[in-house]
This record gives C-alpha cells, structure tokens and sequence, in this order.
C-alpha cells in the first residue's frame, strides 16, 4: 500500500501536466473546426491569377455550400453560356451593321453620282437609275438598323447576365461567410430574374428586328 501510494504521488505531477498539455491542442482543434470559411481569394487563387482579376470559383462554393452548391454552380454555368452567346450575337451583328452602313452605302452613292454625271446616258435612263441607287441605298439604310436594333438586344441581355450572375456570387459568398445555406426563396429569385432577362431579350430583339434570325433561337443556345 505504501508503495501504490509512493507511485501515485509521483504520477499526479507527471499526469497533470499531460493534461494540461494536452488541453490546448484539443482547444485549438475545435477552434478550427468552428473557425469561418476560407476566403475564394485564397481558394480560387488559380483562377484569379489565370484570369488577371479576382474571381470565384467552383471550389469555393463546393466547400462552403457542399450539396446546397448544385443550384448556385447550374445557375453560374447557364448565364456564363448565356452572357458569353449574347456577346459574340453582338460582335457578329455590330460588324454586319458596320458593314451594311460603310460598304453598301459607299457602293450606292457613288453609284448614282457616277450615273448623274455620264451624259452619255439619256435623260429617262440617267434619272431611272438615279432612282433605283436611292431605293437602294433607303433599303440599306433599313437593313442597317435592323442589325443595329439586334446587336442592341443582345448587348443589353450580355449586361444583364453578367450583372445577375455578380449578384449570385456575392450573395452566395455572404450566406458562406455567415455559415448559412443558400435557401429554396434564394433560387427562385434567380431563377426568376434570369427567366426576366431571356423573355426581355426575346422582345427586344423582335421589336428591333424586321426580319427573322431562326439561326439565334436553335435548341442548342
């Protein structure tokens, strides 16, 4: 009994300190495990670099949302697709509208000048062609904007989209930032302003347009 006592009184010490060792590694694991989220700056640190400016990423919200994540990543890559077609849409139909304005139009105006100044042609015929260079020339000009109403439409609807989908990413780093989930109300609402955005587009690009562009509205896009 002496000698269990002697060893006891020996260990307590030496068990004490363990203990008191022990406690702050354990203290510092639930610290981490309570600890706020990594920031998409550290995260998406490749992508940001790749792209030149900050910019979040998949991983970002995997991490922080987990499976709460699927909407937000469908959403993102929907109007990505969205914004990056109405943005080429644009490029493509601004260039037509340059070149109805500056080609054509040059060919009919020095169309009617050559023909007004060649006496060689008589007076009816001169007149004649003069006539037809102008109605020319005012179907052109109507042409001209017609491509200029669509590149209108998709330029606004590439603004929009890339807007809506800053509001996404923002929103969706706030709910991660205060350990909240994105809600059911959440994706609904952008879902609905996405939905806003494409019938606007459909009406705006059928208003400024008097001819039909089937190729812009293929299943595909």
């Amino acid at each position: 009994m002496a000698i269990s006592r002697l060893l006891m009184t020996m260990l307590a010490p030496l068990l004490f300190l363990m203990a008191a060792i022990a406690a702050p590694a354990g203290h510092a694991q639930t610290a981490g495990e309570v600890s706020s989220p990594a920031s998409f700056v550290d995260v998406c640190a490749d992508k940001s670099k790749e792209r030149g400016r900050l910019r979040f990423c998949d991983e970002y919200f995997v991490q922080g949302l987990g499976a709460g994540a699927d909407p937000v990543l469908y959403l993102r890559d929907r109007i990505t697709v969205l914004r990056s077609q109405h943005e080429a849409a644009a490029e493509a139909k601004y260039e037509s509208f340059l070149t109805a304005i500056y080609l054509t139009a040059f060919l009919a105006i020095a169309t009617m000048v050559l023909v007004a100044a060649d006496r060689r042609i008589p007076g009816l015929a001169r007149w004649s062609t003069v006539t037809v260079s102008a109605a020319l020339l005012v179907l052109i000009a109507a042409v001209a904007v017609d491509w200029l109403g669509k590149y209108r439409a998709e330029h606004s609807a590439q603004v929009e989209f890339g807007l809506l989908r800053d509001e996404i990413e923002v929103e969706a780093a706030q709910r991660i930032a205060r350990g909240e989930q994105v809600t059911t109300d959440d994706v609904r609402k952008w879902t609905a302003r996405m939905h806003e955005i494409g019938r606007r587009f459909a009406g705006h690009f059928s208003e400024g347009s008097a001819t039909p562009d089937f190729d812009r509205f293929e299943q595909d896009n």
